[in-house]
């Protein structure tokens, strides 16, 4: 295990702490909460060998054993978790340059031009997935392994992020003119798939909420028009919560790009319970609980970018700035803006932890 790592505080999780937070209370210290660590600096966080590339289910069960563990021993009181959805979509893959990565691997992203449906032939061909081909193993494998006082947040990628992976982000921009009615088809499979798997974690006693990702924006203003968005994307967003609050799970949102404009519907219509990330040159988290925090739990907020270039000293400075700013208030648990790549040095994200619990009165 890393040195910091080991001289961290004993971890004493309870999740309700969070949950304390999605109801914009003020627990007894400011929890954590990451979208992802990437599994590389997992490894290095726990001193694990490389991982050596071999079955599937096994590799599956490993990064969920080893992010709980991580997790845990960090002083997290949840930790999020996927079931993994067989989307059979194509990937565009470069280099990896990152410092942690094994250089076996290639980075990899969505082709934005075109997906793997392009027209109603594609369509009626495409192999949607079912509720059967949904792999829990990495849920189930965390579930097994986590430890008392801890709960899963499960998670799903989201209705207009899947869609535009299936048709291509520009296909389906030009499509939504040209052919709304495919469109329309295609949002309405994702739509139940995605329903399917949030009715699916709240049957489980370890998922305490509902987390969806879905990027809405870039940084100057959204990827597509409100009137879209409100007439094809926002009614399944009221579905996905009203699944999680009937089942007494708050409902949070992960969105990136400037989505402002977008905020209203969300909270009033929608009814989500907590926003997830943001980037100091869009939004910093201070203007934006300045505007909404009243309304809306607020999560994370330190800068990937900072986390990947700055220095110890900045990143702590930044992260104490945003805590005392915001924990007094309430509704508010602390993290990267984002999430954890592998371009994050394993120093950097415990800069950020240990500032965390120093704040706390844990350091």
């Amino acid at each position: 295990m890393h040195p910091r790592v080991e001289q961290l505080p004993a971890p004493a999780p309870d999740y309700h702490r969070f949950l304390q937070v999605l109801r914009r209370e003020i627990p007894d210290r400011v929890p954590m909460v990451e979208l992802a660590v990437h599994p590389e600096v997992v490894r290095v966080l726990l001193g694990e060998p490389d991982s050596i590339p071999g079955n599937r289910r096994q590799d599956l069960r490993t990064m969920a054993e080893r992010n709980v563990r991580a997790h845990y021993r960090l002083g997290y009181d949840v930790v999020k978790v996927s079931a993994v959805i067989p989307w059979a979509v194509h990937r565009l893959a470069g280099h990896d340059a990152s410092a942690l990565s094994l250089g076996s691997e290639a980075r990899q992203w969505t082709d934005e031009k075109r997906g793997p449906i392009s027209n109603w032939e594609d369509f009626e061909a495409f192999d949607w997935p079912g509720p059967q081909d949904i792999d829990w193993e990495p849920v189930e494998t965390a579930a097994r392994h986590l430890p008392s006082g801890m709960a899963l947040v499960g998670f799903s990628g989201g209705i207009l992020e899947f869609s535009m992976d299936l048709v291509g982000m520009e296909a389906l921009m030009i499509a939504t003119l040209s052919n709304p009615q495919f469109v329309s088809a295609v949002i309405d499979h994702v739509g139940r798939v995605v329903c399917g798997v949030f009715e699916t974690y709240c049957q489980m006693d370890s998922v305490c909420a509902l987390w969806l990702g879905d990027d809405l924006g870039h940084k100057h203003g959204l990827l597509v028009s409100p009137a879209f968005l409100n007439e094809s994307i926002v009614p399944w967003y009221k579905r996905l919560a009203k699944i999680a609050h009937d089942h007494g799970r708050p409902f949070l949102m992960h969105t990136c790009g400037m989505t402002e404009s977008m905020m209203p519907v969300l909270i009033e219509e929608v009814g989500i319970d907590a926003k997830h990330s943001f980037e100091d040159s869009i939004q910093p988290v201070e203007s934006f609980m300045d505007m909404w925090g009243d309304r809306v739990a607020v999560l994370g907020g330190v800068d990937v970018h900072l986390l990947s270039v700055g220095s110890p000293a900045a990143i702590r400075a930044r992260t104490l700035e945003i805590l005392e700013y915001a924990a007094p208030r309430g509704g508010y648990a602390c993290g990267s803006g984002n999430s954890i790549p592998n371009y994050v040095s394993a120093e950097n994200y415990l800069t950020l932890i240990e500032t965390i619990a120093e704040f706390n009165g844990q350091g």
